[in-house]
């Protein structure tokens, strides 16, 4: 396990089923931010200094495991300054994504598309 994180808030706007994105931040995130994001708090056994996430590596949500299917380059950077980065779920990588994106795939689909 690389790293740990509690969600401490969910923003009013943040979660919105249509949508498929959901965006993080860490506790230092201002006002405007939170009521659009999930605010994190991370566990002082995996710090976030110690960030480090890469294509093909998984994150468990709620019991649910995903693969990255792509991961921006500013995503470690962001979240050891911020707390930040921006899920993006079951949707193909465009040709100029987003470099604070994660693109998703839930594990068991993922799976199974390798073994068609």
């Amino acid at each position: 396990m690389k790293w740990i994180s509690t969600i401490e808030k969910i923003g009013k706007k943040a979660v919105d089923s249509k949508d498929g994105m959901v965006i993080l931040f860490g506790e230092g995130a201002n006002e405007d931010l939170k009521d659009v994001s999930i605010i994190q708090k991370f566990n002082p056994s995996t710090p976030i200094n110690s960030f480090i996430f890469k294509k093909g590596d998984t994150v468990t949500i709620d019991g649910q495991t995903y693969v990255a299917n792509y991961v921006g380059p500013m995503v470690e950077s962001n979240m050891k300054a911020l707390g930040h980065a921006t899920f993006f779920f079951k949707r193909p990588v465009p040709k100029a994504p987003l470099a604070n994106a994660f693109i998703l795939i839930q594990m068991f689909n993922n799976l199974y598309q390798t073994l068609k």
